[in-house]
């Protein structure tokens, strides 16, 4: 049952966001992969369905595992954000990561 308080929520992240926090949030360094295969920048995006971006991906838009096995690296390949991505960027930083900055 909602209690109508996400909006309120998603303003307290925007608002506590902290762009130090950027260089150690989980999906720079980690990717999800589902029980098929398909990769993901993490495992929120995951459960979005919004998979990872691989440009020059031709013909799909759901990269697997053996798109990327194929692949040399994925530096400098663009992060899938949406606005749950404040919830890791806010206060100190993601759960999933711990405390990224003690200011």
């Amino acid at each position: 049952m909602s209690k109508g308080q996400f909006n309120g929520y998603m303003q307290l992240l925007r608002d506590s966001y902290r762009p130090e926090n950027l260089d150690a949030v989980m999906c720079r360094s980690l990717i999800s992969v589902d029980w098929q295969g398909y990769l993901y920048d993490c495992d929120f995006n995951q459960m979005l369905d919004l998979p990872i971006a691989m440009p020059g991906l031709i013909g799909r838009d759901r990269p697997h595992l053996r798109d990327l096995l194929r692949s040399a690296s994925l530096d400098d390949n663009p992060i899938v954000t949406r606005d749950h991505c404040y919830a890791c960027t806010a206060g100190q930083g993601s759960s999933c990561g711990g405390a990224l900055d003690n200011h």
